[in-house]
């Protein structure tokens, strides 16, 4: 597929920005190519008072894959000054895993080849 590492990028990115913007202070991301997948994991603390921002969180990730609206979209993910567009990571994305604790937010994806 072309522009896939690009794609990656996007999501990276996507997660990164969102997280840094509801006050996350601690954040560790894990890329790992696999022979099919790409493998993106996102760890960090949980800024307190932000319920509604997760709420958003957990709506947009339990979206379906959707190659169409990827095709479309993906290369404007990262390109608002106003808001982050997280709602393309869950289209881009073949599975996802969210644990919220206390304390903590893992997110776990995979992308496939």
């Amino acid at each position: 597929m072309k522009h896939a590492n690009k794609r990656v990028g996007k999501i990276v990115d996507e997660l990164f920005t969102f997280f840094l913007n509801i006050g996350a202070k601690n954040i560790t991301i894990n890329y790992q190519d696999q022979d099919l997948y790409h493998a993106i994991n996102l760890d960090c603390d949980r800024p307190k008072g932000k319920e509604k921002e997760l709420a958003k969180l957990k709506k947009y990730l339990k979206c379906e894959k959707s190659e169409e609206m990827e095709e479309f979209f993906w290369e404007l993910a990262g390109e608002s000054d106003v808001d982050t567009e997280i709602t393309i990571v869950g289209m881009m994305c073949d599975e996802k895993k969210l644990s919220i604790t206390d304390d903590r937010i893992e997110i776990k994806l995979k992308r496939y080849k």
